[in-house]
């Protein structure tokens, strides 16, 4: 299977699309600076216990606090995390929170989950740094084998050398790109981890609460650090900066790779050149068509997401069984790639067209369970209910894709969402890149609200010509004109 990665930056803000046989599976815009996102490690105080739901709320910075379970509570003194049993029980029970904790007392915590609408953000005591081979735990004892690697030989192979790993008192993970790996760059790898953890532990000292204490990395470093152990066949960048941040992240971490990466030629933007401008623009429609006639509705709410699946157009052949389970079967391979696509999590329920047959039932549970496999979210598959919903999970730690693209609208009280200033603002930036391709030195004039221009001025520079912004309160929030 081909893999290509593809990275872009429009006024200062970073989109990017991974690619698996010429199909996008994953969309990602990089959020601004402000809010806890998710992997930042933050020193915090307790601001307030709540023993009925064994949790408390921390002073994280924010308006909203941050939530700690008693689960994900550790104390200095505390036994390491032995993570849980064999019939998937908690090993250790945890003394009760209000034993443990007092208001005023500082921790350091690690954004599990960022917030999302009424919630604040998920923090854990339970820190981890990764790196392209490993996962540093430095309050876990265990070290592990990650379960996409699923030869018996190679999982004894890697437990052998995490077993020789410096450290002895802390937990790695081999991620799956050590799939081979020798115990040199893992030894590597996790000498620098533990340095890097080290340097955390020195700059919570005397950090000031609340406060930032480590960063999550950027887009493009995460992307390539995530990436599946046999890399990408393609990583496109459109700018100089781009190339050489990636060029340096690889030739520490994955030297193979050096060489697939690439800078994007000729005067379209790759945004548009790729077509990935307007797969976000469909990211944010609803309904997706299925190529028999039939089509998913997507559904985002507060609890869960829910998706239904129609056969639209498509009438078949012979009868509505045969009808039914060839629509669900398109289906459920098209809802696990818009899963990705549009980072969706949490509970997902799907109503799929209803169907007699068991078999014909199996056979779409069967189908959805490997077009999940791909994924790197954490997934699990439920099973029909009494009322023939399909019930599953995926892990979530950050809003959606369109969460991150769109706010509340502000003319219907909040009933729907259009695209936030950012999102209008690089489309704008894109027109201006076309434009000045075509004639640099032809004036254009840009009317839009006050919030989509202060976005667009963000992202001018001189290679976009002559442009006059000019305020138009009467234009809704997410359109602009220009001539």
């Amino acid at each position: 299977m081909s893999r290509e990665l593809l990275v872009s930056r429009v006024g200062g803000q970073t989109w990017a699309a991974l690619r698996e046989s010429g199909v996008s599976v994953e969309l990602y815009v990089e959020p601004s600076a402000e809010g806890p996102h998710a992997g930042r490690i933050l020193k915090a105080r307790v601001a307030k216990i709540l023993p009925g739901m064994q949790s408390a709320f921390l002073d994280i910075g924010e308006e909203r606090g941050g939530f700690l379970h008693n689960d994900d509570l550790w104390l200095p003194g505390d036994p390491p995390r032995v993570g849980r049993s064999a019939d998937g029980q908690r090993t250790r029970v945890a003394p009760p929170i209000q034993d443990r904790l007092k208001v005023g007392r500082d921790l350091l915590v690690q954004v599990s989950r960022e917030s999302m609408r009424q919630k604040g953000a998920r923090v854990t005591c339970f820190i981890t740094l990764a790196d392209r081979l490993l996962v540093l735990a430095p309050h876990a004892a265990q070290r592990s084998v990650s379960r996409r690697i699923r030869e018996a030989d190679e999982r004894e192979r890697l437990e052998e050398i995490l077993g020789r790993l410096p450290g002895p008192e802390v937990g790695f993970v081999a991620r799956t790109a050590a799939h081979g790996a020798q115990e040199e760059p893992l030894r590597a790898a996790a000498e620098a981890l533990l340095a890097e953890w080290r340097r955390v532990s020195a700059a919570a000292e005397g950090a000031p609460v609340p406060s930032v204490v480590h960063g999550e990395s950027d887009l493009l470093t995460r992307l390539l650090r995530d990436l599946p152990a046999d890399g990408a066949d393609r990583i496109v960048v459109d700018s100089e900066e781009l190339r050489q941040q990636a060029l340096t992240y690889l030739e520490g971490a994955d030297t193979r790779l050096v060489a697939h990466v690439s800078l994007h030629a000729g005067d379209e933007p790759l945004l548009e050149a790729e077509g990935l401008s307007r797969e976000l623009s469909r990211v944010l429609r609803p309904r997706v068509w299925l190529k028999s006639g039939g089509h998913v509705v997507f559904e985002e709410t507060e609890a869960l997401v829910s998706i239904d699946v129609n056969t639209g157009k498509f009438l078949g052949k012979r009868n509505l069984e045969e009808t039914a389970l060839k629509t669900n079967l398109e289906a459920a391979g098209e809802i696990t790639r818009q899963l990705r696509l549009r980072d969706l999590g949490g509970i997902i329920v799907i109503d799929f067209i209803d169907m007699e047959s068991q078999e014909n039932r199996q056979q779409v549970i069967e189908t959805l369970e490997i077009a999940l496999r791909p994924d790197r979210a954490r997934t699990r598959v439920v099973g029909l209910s009494d009322l023939g919903l399909l019930q599953l999970t995926r892990q979530r730690r950050r809003p959606s894709l369109a969460a991150a693209m769109t706010r509340r609208c502000p003319g219907c009280s909040g009933q729907g969402r259009v695209r936030n200033a950012r999102t209008v603002a690089t489309d704008v930036l894109l027109e201006l890149k076309r434009r000045a391709a075509a004639d640099r030195r032809r004036e254009v004039v840009v009317r839009a609200g006050e919030d989509v221009l202060a976005a667009i001025r963000e992202g001018l520079d001189e290679t976009l010509g002559p442009v006059r912004l000019v305020e138009d309160s009467t234009l809704p929030p997410d359109r602009y004109e220009s001539e």
